[in-house]
């Protein structure tokens, strides 16, 4: 019988369900949250901007050169990517399908090792993390 995990998320959570078969029996096995993917850009900040001094000027500071922000989506996305590559190879799941907010989508896309690459059968931009199960299910079926 199939294994199909469903991973659905956003930069602050993301949720696995799993089914088998012609999935009538899926069910949340995984929840992961990510409490700095709602954070506002000052509270991801650890210092203040650099600064720098041009010859004879005052000093002016510099942008940092990736936003706290992004940095912060990007390291929940690596982590969720490493998370589905280990489990593809210990043969968790046969099917994988990702339904994730766009943006996200992209992210987790970059993140995905060669396994669970091969796995993906579907793919929805739409955050419906913070769906009930069974509307997650509803939706899935509709797309």
């Amino acid at each position: 019988m199939t294994t199909i995990w469903t991973i659905t998320a956003d930069s602050s959570r993301a949720r696995i369900f799993q089914a088998h078969g012609t999935g009538n029996d899926f069910h949340e096995i995984q929840d992961f949250i990510n409490p700095l993917g709602r954070a506002r850009d000052g509270e991801l900040r650890q210092d203040a901007q650099g600064r720098y001094a041009g010859k004879g000027e005052p000093g002016h500071s510099v942008p940092p050169r990736t936003d706290p922000i992004e940095r912060e989506h990007d390291a929940f996305a690596r982590m969720l990517g490493q998370f589905l590559e280990q489990a593809g190879q210990e043969h968790r799941y046969d099917k994988l399908r990702l339904a994730a907010a766009p943006k996200f989508l992209g992210k987790l896309r970059e993140h995905l090792g060669k396994a669970a690459q091969k796995a993906v059968f579907e793919e929805l931009d739409e955050n419906i993390s913070k769906l009930k199960p069974l509307e997650i299910q509803r939706r899935l079926n509709r797309s």
